[in-house]
């Protein structure tokens, strides 16, 4: 009986979800949906005659992304919440047309590329809209359907672990092959669903934080990356612990949203910004990964800040809208590409939503015991018109050991302040070696302002060609200190991954404080060190610059790009000193030092990029140079009126 009590505590959270907010969250959940799922069928080809009859074509790359077809389950979502049967006939039509495309073994490629990780994802979308749909399908497109999940189930069994692809495909399989369990059931799947699952669980880090989504050392991956345990891999366990009751996985995704829910920023922002993934972030999450939404849904129960977060990050999503319908990869994007943007986005958080819809709605039979007595032992409910705090909504500092990561939230200042140390062996060769790192803000937001500061790629690289588009000679947006050098050519702290860094906290200040060597993208130094601080002081960012062992023949430029929102207006009332007027607040920037603070006119056009989609103006300092092995302290001041 003891260990059927603890059971019934350990899956509380996953019962269902009655918490503050839920009733608002449904409705936003589901206007959010219907706008998505209304823009995607405009792609939809509906020629009889066409081969592709069913399927959604991407306005951006001019083909039909397999994983596009991933939009059956927000298609059959809204039917079942609207009765709208026009969405049933669209879901059944795009669920033909994806085992149409279906490979001899099994698996689906994501075209137009042949990786068939993703082949758990289309499993998944047809195994949760198959009961929806079943009730109209002929009897011979039924057993065409269960053949087809039955193939794709057997791939999965026989290839997906941490050493054939990323953790958080592995933790959407111990899902999809659950849930796939109970359609059809086999031994097999629930196997490898529950050895997948257990095996993340020891993947995650002695902060709880889940390793595995960067580059392969012996057979298997390694580092973090915020925003996809956020949208893919806890979710994935969320839903395996519900379904197999299993209390360890349960107890475990407990532990690690915990930690995730400091990087919900307070307007809705998913903090990706220093993740080994950070090359995707859109700023609302990340372009191809799905969505906090499925997670929230199932843990909002347990902890009301879930049901929060998830309003809020609704809430930024809604500001990255494109002029085209489509959802872009960040709230600038209409600013910084001409073309309507590729459909992932879109369907991704369109299957997120339909997720949390129907993972929070009535428990099946076996489950309804398990809510029963789990209802006795349920947290304590507050008042209705309470609202959930998040983390950061409050003066608060967090550091983050395993991670690097600093979360700093001091009056309306709230800051990331990032000194990474993950290293992938290919070096400048990976994907994962070009995000931010050596001490950078690589996001600072500002209550009445909004988003100030991001980061994004050092150098922008098209690692997926049909995830990241060209784009010309743009400039990273994060604050960062350079130089290019006649040896080592372009050197930024930003390539430092062996920084030394510290968190200090008193009454009146958060200090964040790193040093190191300005290194090239293959990690070679160039002899010039810093110290850089930030320090976060209620009204105030006071970032202070030394640098070190500055030889006299290379000039040292500070970058500290200003996110341009169009509501902005900008005035230099004298050389050291910048004034950022926005719709509720005033933002003054003032220079410290032997310096001047100038923009870069000149680069201003390059300071654009589509990951995320956002536009700054770059503001320069130029460290003058007088003579070797000096130590030259210039600090920049960030203060709110």
């Amino acid at each position: 009986m003891k260990t059927r009590l603890l059971l019934l505590l350990f899956l509380c959270p996953f019962v269902g979800m009655l918490s503050v907010g839920a009733d608002a969250l449904d409705d936003r959940s589901l206007h959010l949906l219907q706008r998505l799922d209304a823009v995607l069928v405009e792609q939809l080809c509906v020629d009889p005659s066409d081969p592709d009859c069913g399927g959604i074509r991407c306005p951006a790359c001019d083909l039909f992304h397999t994983r596009a077809a991933e939009a059956l389950l927000p298609f059959a979502c809204e039917y079942r919440l609207t009765g709208n049967r026009t969405r049933l006939a669209q879901a059944v039509a795009l669920g033909d047309w994806l085992l149409r495309r279906q490979q001899q073994e099994g698996c689906w490629l994501e075209t137009p590329e042949t990786w068939t990780g993703t082949t758990t994802d289309q499993l998944l979308m047809l195994a949760l809209a198959y009961p929806i749909v079943e009730p109209t399908l002929a009897p011979r497109r039924r057993t065409a359907w269960r053949e087809a999940m039955r193939r794709a189930g057997d791939y999965l069994v026989h290839v997906m672990d941490n050493r054939f692809a990323s953790i958080n495909y592995c933790a959407t399989t111990a899902a999809t092959l659950a849930e796939l369990h109970r359609l059809l059931p086999d031994p097999a799947y629930a196997a490898k669903a529950r050895e997948l699952a257990r095996m993340i669980v020891s993947k995650m880090n002695a902060e709880w934080f889940i390793e595995g989504e960067g580059g392969r050392e012996g057979g298997y991956k390694y580092g973090v990356d915020i925003g996809y345990n956020l949208e893919m891999s806890l979710w994935g366990l969320a839903r395996y612990a519900r379904l197999t009751q299993d209390c360890t996985v349960a107890e475990a995704v407990r532990r690690s949203a915990a930690q995730h829910l400091w990087f919900i920023y307070p307007d809705g922002m998913l903090d990706a910004s220093a993740g080994i993934r950070s090359n995707k972030w859109t700023v609302y999450g990340s372009g191809t990964s799905d969505g906090i939404h499925p997670l929230c849904a199932l843990l909002a129960d347990d902890d009301h800040a879930f049901a929060e977060a998830a309003l809020r990050n609704i809430d930024c999503i809604e500001r990255s809208f494109t002029r085209s319908g489509l959802l872009g990869p960040g709230p600038h994007y209409d600013r910084v590409l001409p073309t309507p943007p590729c459909i992932y986005p879109t369907f991704a958080k369109a299957k997120s939503l339909a997720m949390a819809l129907l993972w929070k709605s009535e428990p099946s039979e076996a489950e309804k015991p398990i809510k029963r007595a789990a209802a006795e032992h349920a947290p304590t409910k507050h008042a209705a018109a309470d609202r959930a705090l998040l983390p950061l909504d409050r003066d608060t500092c967090r550091r983050f050991r395993t991670l690097g990561i600093t979360l700093v939230r001091r009056g309306p200042f709230c800051g990331t302040v990032t000194a990474s140390t993950y290293k992938a062996r290919e070096g400048a060769r990976s994907k994962y070696m070009h995000r931010p790192a050596g001490g950078a803000c690589s996001a600072l937001w500002i209550d009445g302002l909004g988003l100030v500061q991001a980061s994004s790629q050092t150098r922008y690289g098209r690692w997926e060609p049909m995830s990241f588009p060209e784009m010309p000679d743009i400039r990273p947006l994060t604050p960062r200190i350079e130089a290019t050098t006649a040896d080592e050519g372009y050197c930024t702290n930003l390539y430092e991954f062996d920084a030394r860094s510290e968190t200090e906290t008193t009454p009146d200040a958060v200090r964040c404080t790193s040093d190191g060597l300005l290194r090239n993208a293959d990690g070679r130094p160039c002899g010039i060190g810093y110290v850089l601080t930030h320090r976060f002081e209620g009204r105030r960012l006071a970032k202070h610059y030394e640098i070190l062992h500055h030889t006299a023949d290379e000039t040292v430029r500070i970058v500290e790009p200003i996110l341009l929102d169009e509501a902005f207006r900008i005035e230099r009332p004298d050389p050291r000193t910048l004034r950022i007027t926005g719709p509720a607040r005033r933002l003054t920037l003032h220079l410290e030092g032997a310096a001047a603070l100038a923009v870069d006119s000149l680069e201003a056009p390059k300071y654009r990029q589509v990951y995320p989609s956002l536009v700054a103006l770059p503001i320069v300092i130029d460290v003058p140079v007088q003579t070797p092995q000096r130590r030259e302290g210039i600090t920049l001041i960030y203060e709110t009126d």
